[in-house]
């Protein structure tokens, strides 16, 4: 479970590098104020269920506009 836990916050940390990278500055500070609370969480709750991980979506497809 920790290497699961080091692969999702370093996801998290790459997704904020890229969206600044794109100039889409309020999804990178909701991406990391998300992944703050939940990973501030993480000593609360030592277990966590699988289906409690959020699967995020691709950010560039649906309704997007440039």
């Amino acid at each position: 479970m920790e290497k699961l836990k080091s692969l999702i916050i370093a996801w998290a940390s790459l997704r904020v590098i890229y969206l600044d990278k794109l100039k889409r500055h309020e999804d990178s500070y909701a991406v990391s104020q998300e992944f703050y609370d939940w990973t501030a969480s993480l000593n609360d709750y030592q277990q966590i269920d699988k289906g409690n991980i959020l699967k995020v979506p691709t950010f560039n497809k649906e309704n997007r506009t440039n």
